[in-house]
Parts: C-alpha cells; structure tokens; sequence
C-alpha cells in the first residue's frame, strides 16, 4: 500500500526550474546546438515551438550555468507606455554580455510588442547578442514593427519530446518544477489514458493537482482514475446543426 502523503497547501508556488531537472530529449537537440554557437558567437535567434517544449527551463538553467547571461520574461499583461516597459526591462539586461528575452506563449498586447522592438533596436545598437525565446500561433505577432524584427531573426524550432520514455522523464520534471508530489504510477496512468501532447498531459497533471486540493483529498492512483472517468463522461456531445 502506498504511504499516504501530506497534503499539500494552495500557496501558487512558483515553478522552480533546476538545472539539474531540465531534460534534455531529442526535440531538443537542434535547438540546444545552436544556442551552444550563440553563447560563443553571439548573433539573433528566435527559439519556437508548436507546442510546450521546455524552453523556459532551458533559458533558466543557461542562466544558472553562465552568469554573464542576462535574462527577463515577459508577460501579456503589461498595458503602460512601451518607453516605461523597456526602462523597467533594462535594469536586469544591461550589466551582461547576452541578453535573453523568455516571452509568454500567444499574442503580445501593442505596446508590449512595441516594447520588444525597441529593445531588440537597443541589442544591435550595443551589440549585445540576443535570444528570443517565444511560443506563438502562425506569425501573429501583434505589432508590424516587431514582426518585422522577428522576421529577420534566425528561427530554430524546439520539438517536444515523442515516446513515452521521453515524455515520462518531461512529465516528472515539470511536476518537481512545480512541487507537485506525483507518484509515478499517476504519470504513467496519464500516458495510457490522455493524447501523447505535452500540453494536454501538463493541462491534465494541472488539473488534477488543483482538484486535490480543492477537495482536500490525496492523489492516490485509485482517486487519479475516478477523476479521469468522470473527466470523460462529462465531455459534451455534439450535436448535429
């Protein structure tokens, strides 16, 4: 029988990312090549994926590893001036020898994307090597002046991890980025009963973990499996039009 496990708080602790947990799989290796070459070279790269893919950790265990990087990440909520964005966006960048920008998936409000522009104009006119990583549907990237900058980045494409090995090993890092207390069997339950996608088996690890808490149950496997089927049977059916 399984110990049973204390249970957890809902404090929103923010993910931890290790560099020691970032795992690095297959879809990754083109990327992780040419950000090696950046880091002696220099030059303008844009990282994309489809689909999550753990850029994030990867900009963040750079970091830890090479101190001379700098790093900021950007969020969609910003609403001020762009100028005020980019002064408060330079303090972290200014000081090191590479900047590294970690945008949040999706499109970016205008003066966000403003924002970004100038702080790309601002790389190339100290000459600072520049790494982009962002994670956007087709080329909507919701300022003409940015997209025009984007484009002319070199774009390399992370892939997320394909096999259940892979997605096993992802899937166990990204709960101990979050603290999520797992059990293995849990993951391997999730690989046999969801889609192989990164981003609906963490949408489903997500969910499960805030139903727990919600109902102040643990997650035993037993409970992972009820949720699971009551999950199915509450999909709506379509209807004809």
């Amino acid at each position: 029988m399984s110990a049973i496990r204390q249970q957890l708080l809902d404090l929103n602790i923010p993910p931890r990312y290790d560099y020691g947990a970032w795992i690095h799989h297959a879809g990754l290796e083109d990327m992780h090549n040419r950000v090696a070459l950046w880091l002696v070279r220099g030059g303008m790269l844009w990282l994309s994926s489809n689909q999550p893919a753990g850029k994030t950790h990867f900009l963040q265990a750079l970091r830890q590893e090479h101190p001379h990087l700098g790093l900021i990440s950007i969020g969609g909520d910003k609403s001020g001036q762009a100028s005020e964005t980019v002064r408060e966006w330079l303090p972290a960048l200014e000081r090191h020898a590479l900047w590294m920008v970690d945008v949040v998936a999706g499109r970016l409000p205008y003066q966000t994307g403003v924002a970004l522009f100038h702080l790309i104009e601002r790389a190339k006119a100290h000459n600072r090597p520049l790494l982009i990583s962002w994670r956007c549907k087709g080329e909507d990237l919701g300022c003409p002046e940015l997209a025009s900058r984007m484009r002319g980045m070199e774009r390399i494409a992370a892939h997320p991890p394909e096999g259940d090995a892979a997605l096993r090993a992802v899937l166990k890092s990204v709960a101990g980025s979050r603290q999520w207390h797992i059990d293995d069997a849990i993951i391997d339950l999730l690989l046999k009963s969801q889609p192989r996608q990164l981003d609906t088996l963490i949408d489903a690890l997500a969910r499960l973990e805030a139903e727990s808490l919600a109902e102040k149950r643990a997650m035993t496997l037993s409970w992972v499996r009820q949720r699971l089927r009551a999950g199915q049977d509450q999909e709506p059916v379509a209807t004809a039009k």
